[in-house]
């Protein structure tokens, strides 16, 4: 597996921790441990976001750098593809 599989594996699994995290904290608003959870699920997935997009590039068009003045999320292969395993 490369090192852009990998990273990108970390990022999904941060990801569907949020998304299972924020599932329960709709149910259960005042849960201290959950409320932890959350806060280092969103750390790890921040750090694991931004390590990425600095090896890799953006992992969705609202990260793209427009500053060049040419629309650069076309110019390499998307997250989702061409992961050499």
């Amino acid at each position: 597996m490369t090192d852009k599989a990998k990273l990108l594996g970390r990022v999904r699994m941060y990801d569907f921790a949020l998304v299972e995290v924020i599932e329960y904290l709709d149910g259960h608003p005042d849960n201290a441990a959950a409320l932890k959870y959350y806060n280092e699920m969103r750390t790890a997935f921040d750090k694991a976001a931004a390590e990425y997009e600095d090896a890799f590039g953006p992992l969705t068009a609202r990260e793209v750098d427009t500053c060049s003045g040419h629309w650069t999320w076309i110019d390499d292969p998307w997250p989702w593809e061409g992961a050499e395993d």
